[in-house]
């Protein structure tokens, strides 16, 4: 016969059950959000790490160099744009960085433009807003954790 007095525990045991195999199977689910988004912040890095090459080669050398780093910047920034595509609900990403991502995608084609036609001067002004977008973007996909 069972005890009356064990009654509400057993109420509170199932919940407890219920409420467990809940997390186990979320469980995955954020693991899979967290490597996601560590590849986004390696790929940040990278891009981030570039920039930093294209700009002293801005200073240092002549506008091929600089074009070809500055074009290597550019293929690094599309391995963000990868990652933030194929990743999209898991990084839960607000509808306003897709925007974001373009206009400094743009921006860098720009810099090219600038750097082809234009004088060392004016290509360090367009360059110079791109770290910092950079480092927006980063920003703001890591809080989203």
């Amino acid at each position: 016969m069972p005890n009356p007095i064990l009654r509400p525990f057993r109420t509170l045991q199932s919940g407890a059950v219920v409420l467990i195999m809940a997390l186990l199977l979320l469980w995955p689910i954020g693991l899979a959000a967290a490597d996601e988004r560590s590849e986004l912040a390696a790929a940040f890095k990278l891009a981030s790490a570039q920039y930093q090459v294209a700009f002293k080669t801005l200073e240092t050398r002549g506008r091929e160099e600089t074009a070809a780093e500055v074009h290597r910047l550019r293929e690094a920034f599309q391995a963000v744009i990868q990652q933030v595509d194929a990743n999209r609900t898991a990084l839960g990403l607000d509808p306003d960085y897709d925007g974001m991502l373009m206009q400094l995608d743009v921006s860098m084609v720009g810099v090219m433009l600038v750097i082809d036609f234009g004088s060392r001067e004016a290509a360090r002004d367009a360059l110079a807003p791109i770290g910092q977008s950079l480092a927006e973007l980063e920003a703001r996909a890591a809080r989203r954790e």
